[in-house]
């Protein structure tokens, strides 16, 4: 069995998919590269990466590249908190502002785009901000700011700002789940690694089995490698990982609202592996 190139997005909210990978990773036939949802997008598209959790946003930017796993992606219907718009003034008041985008993410950046064009009515200007930029220095330069992951779980809302979770208001205003990231297969790797990634698929029904039945084990895992205070069990079930119909058309309705902002040229069909 020869060794296949995994991605790992770097934020605890794939631990729920990736647990058995992560603790078993020395024992397995896959190389395991973690970082952000951005970072690993470059490297599905170079080919340095035979198989990943992407943006949502990159297949849809590069589909000719890619195969989509059909069980499981990363996606909510309402609040998680780790997509967040901190805001100096009210979104509505948010016409002729400058927002600041984590470079971090692809799919969650076109979601506010999305959002503030075709549902606030807005005209807005938008900067790039690194994900590890401070939030009140990001402030000074913006109006508003997006942060994902990790970052946005670190916020901490002292009154000062609005914040908006993004995820509940596309939710709120299109009655779509939102799928964050999905699980992509390179089109070559997925004729060279049949048996590697049988094992890899099997390991995520396992992570899922897992948090299913013994959900502590996953959470007990997470305090141990996140320095963050927070609620895991209550953040994991705000987030969905079974990529059901309903998530499906959530994703194709995404892909056509970019297409309608000009974000994609064309919103092409899901190709499934």
């Amino acid at each position: 069995m020869s060794i296949l190139r995994v991605g790992h997005i770097q934020y605890i909210n794939t631990y729920p998919l990736l647990y058995t990978i992560l603790k078993e990773r020395e024992t397995l036939p896959f190389t395991l590269a973690s970082d952000t949802p951005a970072r690993l997008n470059e490297m599905m598209r170079e080919g340095n990466l035979d198989v990943s959790l992407i943006s949502s946003f990159e297949y849809a930017a590069t589909p000719e590249r890619y195969l989509i796993y059909r069980d499981f992606c990363l996606a909510s219907t309402g609040y998680i908190n780790s997509v967040l718009l901190v805001s100096k003034r009210e979104i509505e008041d948010l016409q002729g502002a400058t927002i600041g985008l984590s470079d971090s993410s692809a799919t969650s950046t076109n979601l506010i785009k999305i959002l503030l064009k075709e549902f606030y009515g807005l005209s807005t200007t938008f900067n790039t901000i690194s994900y590890q930029e401070d939030f009140e220095v990001s402030l000074t330069k913006n109006d508003a700011i997006l942060i994902i992951g990790d970052e946005a779980l670190k916020f901490a809302d002292n009154g000062k700002y609005r914040v908006y979770d993004v995820s509940y208001l596309w939710t709120e205003k299109t009655g779509y789940p939102v799928v964050f990231a999905i699980i992509a297969i390179n089109i070559q790797s997925s004729k060279m690694h049949k048996k590697e990634l049988e094992l890899l698929f099997e390991k995520f029904k396992e992570s899922q089995r897992i948090f299913k039945e013994r959900p502590e084990e996953i959470i007990e895992f997470a305090k141990l490698h996140s320095p963050l205070s927070i609620n895991f069990l209550n953040y994991f079930s705000n987030l969905t990982y079974t990529f059901t119909d309903e998530c499906k058309e959530g994703l194709r309705y995404y892909y056509r609202m970019l297409e309608k902002c000009g974000l994609i040229p064309k919103a092409e069909k899901l190709r499934f592996y």
